[in-house]
C-alpha cells in the first residue's frame, strides 16, 4: 500500500471555487437573477467575490451580511479551504413577490427627512485657514523661548501694525464684515442637512437609512413614460418637492395618452417609496407630425426589401 504522504494531493481550481460560491449565494439570502462569482486560490486559502441581485423591498444590510456569511461557510465546507468573501456586490434590486416587507420605523423615531452632508470641503478650508497661522506662530514662539532666537520679522511687523491701527479704520471694518459673513455661512451649513439631491426611502428604522439619487428617480420616471404608446420624447426634471415631466406625443389619442402617462409617473414615484412624496406635473404636447389615428397596417407591415423567409418583428415607433 502506498503511504499517505505519497498518495498525492487534490487541487481545486479557482473556477470550481467560484462556481460553488455562486451556488451557495443562491441558497440563502433570496438572491434574485443571475449570480456571478470569482475566486483566487492560494494554497489552502481562497478569496471569493460575488455579484448578485437582491429582492426589493427588504432589509438589504441584514440580507447582504447573511449571504456573505453563508457563502464563506458553505464554500469552505464543500471545498475544505479557508474561504474569505472579500467583496459582495449588489448590482441591482429586483421586485419579488415573496420578498420581505421593509421593517417599520423604530419606536425611537422614524428615518430622517434627508441625509446630512459631512461638509468636508468647508471643514477642510476652515481647518487649513486656522492651522497654517497657528503653526507658524507656534514655531516662532518655540524658537524664541526654547532656543533664544530673535522674533521673526513678520510677527514683529504684525504686532506693530495692529498696535497702530484704530478700531474704526477701513481694514478693521472690512475684516469684521468678512468675519460676520463667514460666521453666518458656517451657521447655515451647520443648520441645514445638505445632500439635497438624495431622497430618503421610507420603511427603514432610524438606525439605518437608505436614499436614492434624483437621477435614479428621473431615470425610472422617464422609462415608465416612454412605455406609453405614442410617446416619442420625454424630459424629466426632479426637484426638491416636484417631478416635472415634458413629453412629446407622436401618434394616438392625446387625452388617453395623457391619462396613461400621468398614471405611469405616479406609479413610478410610488414605487420609489420615498419618505416625502413628490408632486407630479405633466406637460404633454403633440409633435409636428402627430397622427391622431395611426395606420395599424402601416405600423405592423414588414419591410418590403426584407429577404424571403426571414423572421420579422413588430417595431413600434417611439
Amino acid at each position: 500500500m502506498i503511504p499517505a504522504g505519497r498518495r498525492g494531493t487534490t487541487t481545486i481550481s479557482a473556477r470550481a471555487v467560484a462556481r460553488i460560491a455562486q451556488q451557495a449565494a443562491t441558497e440563502k439570502g433570496g438572491a434574485v437573477g443571475a449570480v456571478r462569482g470569482a475566486a483566487t486560490v492560494r494554497g489552502r486559502r481562497a478569496d471569493v467575490s460575488v455579484r448578485l441581485a437582491l429582492p426589493w423591498p427588504g432589509e438589504l444590510g441584514h440580507r447582504a451580511r447573511a449571504v456573505q456569511r453563508h457563502v464563506a461557510s458553505r464554500t469552505g465546507e464543500l471545498t475544505g479551504l479557508t474561504v474569505r468573501v472579500t467583496r459582495l456586490g449588489v448590482v441591482r434590486l429586483r421586485r419579488s413577490e415573496d420578498s420581505a416587507v421593509a421593517s417599520p420605523p423604530d419606536e425611537e423615531g422614524g428615518a430622517p427627512r434627508r441625509w446630512w452632508s459631512p461638509r468636508s470641503s468647508p471643514a477642510a478650508v476652515i481647518a487649513l485657514l486656522g492651522a497654517v497661522p497657528t503653526a507658524l506662530l507656534t514655531a516662532d514662539v518655540v524658537a524664541v523661548h526654547a532656543f533664544g532666537h530673535a522674533p521673526a520679522g513678520w510677527r514683529s511687523d504684525v504686532v506693530d501694525r495692529l498696535s497702530a491701527t484704530r478700531a474704526d479704520a477701513l481694514p478693521v471694518t472690512v475684516g469684521a464684515i468678512v468675519a460676520v459673513v463667514a460666521g453666518l455661512w458656517l451657521l447655515l451649513l451647520a443648520g441645514t442637512p445638505g445632500l439635497r439631491s438624495r431622497y430618503v426611502v421610507a420603511g427603514f428604522p432610524s438606525r439605518r437609512t437608505v436614499a436614492v439619487d434624483r437621477s435614479a428617480v428621473a431615470s425610472l420616471v422617464r422609462d415608465r413614460v416612454l412605455d406609453v404608446s405614442g410617446v416619442d420624447t420625454v424630459r424629466v426634471r426632479v426637484g426638491r418637492r416636484r417631478v416635472r415631466v415634458r413629453a412629446v406625443l407622436a401618434f394616438g389619442d392625446r387625452a388617453a395618452a395623457r391619462e396613461e402617462a400621468r398614471a405611469a409617473v405616479l406609479g413610478a414615484v410610488d414605487d420609489c417609496r420615498l419618505d416625502r412624496p413628490l408632486r407630479c406635473a405633466l406637460r404633454l404636447r403633440t409633435a409636428r407630425t402627430w397622427d391622431p389615428v395611426p395606420d395599424e397596417n402601416l405600423v405592423n407591415a414588414p419591410a418590403a426589401d426584407a429577404p424571403a423567409g426571414a423572421e420579422h418583428g413588430r417595431k413600434e415607433t417611439r
